[in-house]
């Protein structure tokens, strides 16, 4: 039976081309249709609606942009499709990705999909990365897996995920080590059945709240830039912490000044694996942190994607009340 599967094209690399004056990559060169030529997915039993969203380098991102990819997906899911191919620059993939599996609660498989080379390199990995994006939309066990990053032969769930090589084919893994399965020879194998997040109901119709930031512990902090969020009255802030939750003591009068003033204070672990606990003594150590009030991040999220949620839940129903709804999600 044919599936209906829509591409939305996003732009990055993989609808990239070189400028011919500059010799530089310019992003959204291509469409999603020019991309579609030369793939070798004629043998597939699918039907490809191309959907030209915005075609720009990833960089360029914002959280508006992504609204705007949220109506997108919102407007083929009410088509009635069976799966979603999203094209992305790589470099912030895994934030639109995340921030789209907070959102969509979904049997629907969504799958995010790019390339490192350009269609005019040698080795061009965009064809068989779409190939293998559209085998896993249109998989009946992607089903009710969430949203997906598929690349390189491997399927990666978008809570998780990070790109791991900035250059190398290879590019995205999972620091929490969920792999759900691979692609090899037209064929797709899940190993890990993965339970859809708990998503957030947010209306699209207002511009999310942008003013959350990510502070990265660091030898001899410095706390002015910090001071500065917090009295200028910003949204939110994510700690990356020293190892399983410590900050600086020079940063804790902030973080205290940040919870007296309701801002949420999410601590993470700079640290690749292993989270954060609230079990260290002293001024700046985790169970000090917890017991004033900052958010221990149990799922051991990295600070990108805990900003993505952290902004996800002050745009939904659980604005006023995130301390106690964090670990629900």
């Amino acid at each position: 039976m044919t599936k209906n599967i829509a591409l939305i094209n996003l732009g990055g690399t993989i609808m990239s081309m070189h400028d011919p004056e500059t010799g530089r990559l310019k992003a959204g060169a291509m469409t999603g249709d020019e991309l579609l030529e030369n793939a070798n997915l004629e043998h597939l039993d699918v039907d490809i609606d191309v959907k030209e969203v915005k075609s720009i380098d990833s960089s360029e991102m914002t959280l508006e942009d992504l609204r705007d990819i949220a109506k997108a997906i919102q407007n083929v899911l009410d088509e009635g499709v069976d799966g979603i191919v999203l094209t992305h620059g790589t470099d912030t993939m895994e934030e639109t990705a995340y921030m789209m599996d907070l959102i969509f609660d979904t049997d629907t498989p969504i799958v995010f999909t790019g390339s490192q080379l350009s269609i005019e390199d040698l080795g061009f990995d965009g064809h068989s990365n779409i190939r293998d994006a559209v085998l896993t939309a249109s998989h009946p066990d992607s089903r009710g897996q969430g949203v997906l990053i598929v690349f390189d032969q491997v399927i990666i769930p978008a809570h998780g995920a990070t790109k791991k090589n900035s250059i190398g084919l290879h590019a995205f893994t999972s620091y929490l080590n969920t792999i759900l399965g691979v692609l090899y020879d037209g064929k797709v194998s899940y190993f890990v059945n993965k339970r859809r997040q708990p998503h957030f109901a947010i209306d699209l119709s207002q511009p999310f709240t942008r003013d959350v930031h990510v502070i990265r512990m660091a030898l001899d902090f410095n706390a002015n830039y910090l001071n500065y969020l917090v009295d200028n009255g910003c949204d939110g802030l994510v700690i990356e912490s020293l190892g399983a939750g410590q900050i600086f003591p020079e940063a804790v009068p902030a973080v205290h000044k940040a919870l007296e003033k309701n801002i949420p204070v999410v601590v993470v672990s700079r640290a690749y694996t292993g989270g954060v606990v609230s079990l260290y003594d002293g001024e700046g150590g985790g169970a000090a942190l917890a017991q004033a009030g900052c958010i221990f991040d149990e799922g051991r999220l990295n600070g990108t994607q805990a900003r993505i949620k952290l902004i996800a839940m002050l745009n939904s129903e659980y604005d006023s009340d995130i301390a106690t709804q964090w670990h629900n999600f």
